[in-house]
């Protein structure tokens, strides 16, 4: 089961091949939780939207007042959406999903369903 800091991928048993989901972008092979257990960052950067978990989610909107997480994360998704869904590190991105550098609809269809953004009918 998905919860919001992206864990739930793996079977829990401490298997080094447990990945992680992308808060974002729906991307289930991220190699650590965005968000550890105390709400801290990972800083990694995901290798299919390119979110850089504790940096693309520090958005001021002014002096000392910040956008909540889910509300930076629905932005850049957004964004990322109207630019075509490039893949950032394609290397890294399953080849039968790609298309011309970016995430097929099909597939990103199914991909934010890791993030609940399309519930099944």
């Amino acid at each position: 089961m998905y919860d919001y800091n992206g864990n739930g991928n793996g079977d829990g048993d401490g298997d080094e091949s447990m990945t992680y989901t992308c808060p974002v972008c729906g991307f289930d092979e991220l190699d650590e939780p965005a968000y550890n257990e105390f709400n801290d960052p990972s800083f990694e950067i995901c290798s299919c939207c390119r979110f850089q978990f504790g940096d693309d989610d520090d958005v001021e909107i002014e002096e000392g007042l910040f956008m909540q997480r889910e509300e930076t994360h629905a932005m850049y998704r957004q964004a990322w959406i109207a630019k075509g869904t490039p893949i950032f590190m394609p290397e890294y991105y399953p080849k039968q999903f790609q298309l011309d550098g970016a995430v097929t609809k099909e597939h990103l269809i199914e991909q934010l369903k890791n993030i609940r953004i399309f519930e099944d009918q």
